[in-house]
């Protein structure tokens, strides 16, 4: 099952507002707090290429249960 749009979206929005955080963070906050807004956003950013590669695991999965052919 993959992402729909609304959660795409959402995900999208999170990032934009997690890199101007962590722009503002960059001249102010204690090295900690950038490192952790770094890491959230990395993750935010990982979660649309790893729906893209479960919808490919699943895929591949589906042809697996196709019959072979033998010659």
């Amino acid at each position: 099952m993959s992402l729909s749009t609304q959660v795409k979206e959402s995900i999208d929005q999170a990032a934009e507002y997690m890199r101007d955080a962590l722009a503002f963070a960059a001249r102010t906050e204690h090295p900690i707090t950038i490192t952790t807004i770094s890491d959230l956003l990395c993750r935010i950013e990982s979660l649309e290429q790893m729906d893209d590669l479960m919808q490919q695991f699943a895929s591949k999965s589906d042809g697996d249960q196709a019959p072979k052919k033998r010659g």
